[in-house]
């Protein structure tokens, strides 16, 4: 959702605000938890990666330490992308700092730390990038979270923010908690009742799972003007497909590959 580079950043900041009920520009591809298969997910280190690629937004998952601090880091637990174990919110913050993020991965990465939401910000605020921030309870209390991201990100006007959940009660509080900020609608699988059912969490749009789209929904979807992010896309050639019909961005893993692929429609 970035506007174009010939604008300068209070330039920038002043479209931000003012689009705010027509949705905040994003651009055509984003990186999922950073470029994922170049370096350690949802670390500084895929972030970095994911610019270097030039991808200008990344997202990224956002939930809570055991002492109520926000962290960047998509599991419940910790035993897949850190060399910790158990839930995740079960730890404090100092622990959750101290696990090594990126070794998983690969030797190049170790050493990576579990970000933390402060952190994240401020470096994509040097790096002139924009994140779609899923507020992902992974087990914590879903309202504490939201307040929790509402205080951290409500002063920011350095990093252009869409937020999103799964959690339809928070993509509804998010609304009254950060009024001046786009959240949208995270969905699995498009329920039938989708109008009605967005139009009562008053989303900013609709992030779905690419494999339930096709022509006539996403017709049906963007026919009610309703923005349209789909996750997760590696193929270039569905990339493409899904961009003629009408997707406005697409999440993937691969920043390097899809930049080169798929050309954004003016």
């Amino acid at each position: 959702m970035r506007p174009d580079r010939r604008h300068s950043r209070s330039a920038r900041q002043f479209l931000y605000k003012q689009v705010k009920h027509s949705m905040i520009r994003i651009p055509h591809i984003i990186a999922h938890r950073g470029a994922s298969i170049e370096a350690p997910e949802n670390t500084i280190a895929a972030f970095r990666i994911a610019q270097v690629r030039g991808v200008n937004w990344i997202e990224c998952d956002v939930t809570l330490s055991a002492d109520e601090q926000c962290v960047l880091i998509h599991d419940d637990t910790l035993d897949r992308t850190t060399n910790g174990t158990g839930p995740v919110h079960h730890q404090d913050l100092a622990s959750l700092r101290a696990l090594d993020a990126g070794a998983w991965f690969s030797d190049i990465y170790k050493g990576e730390r579990i970000p933390t939401l402060s952190e994240t910000l401020d470096t994509l605020a040097a790096l002139d990038m924009g994140v779609n921030l899923e507020i992902k309870p992974s087990g914590c209390d879903a309202m504490v979270l939201a307040r929790r991201v509402a205080a951290e990100i409500g002063n920011r006007r350095d990093v252009p923010i869409l937020l999103s959940s799964f959690d339809a009660d928070v993509v509804a509080v998010m609304a009254e908690l950060c009024p001046s900020l786009d959240c949208g609608w995270l969905v699995e699988e498009i329920p039938d009742d989708w109008k009605s059912r967005y139009q009562t969490l008053k989303a900013a749009a609709l992030h779905v799972d690419q494999k339930q789209l096709t022509a006539e929904k996403c017709a049906e979807i963007t026919g009610e003007k309703v923005p349209l992010i789909c996750y997760t896309v590696n193929d270039p050639d569905r990339a493409r497909l899904l961009r003629s019909w009408g997707v406005r961005a697409i999440i993937t893993d691969n920043p390097a590959l899809m930049t080169t692929a798929i050309p954004p429609i003016r």
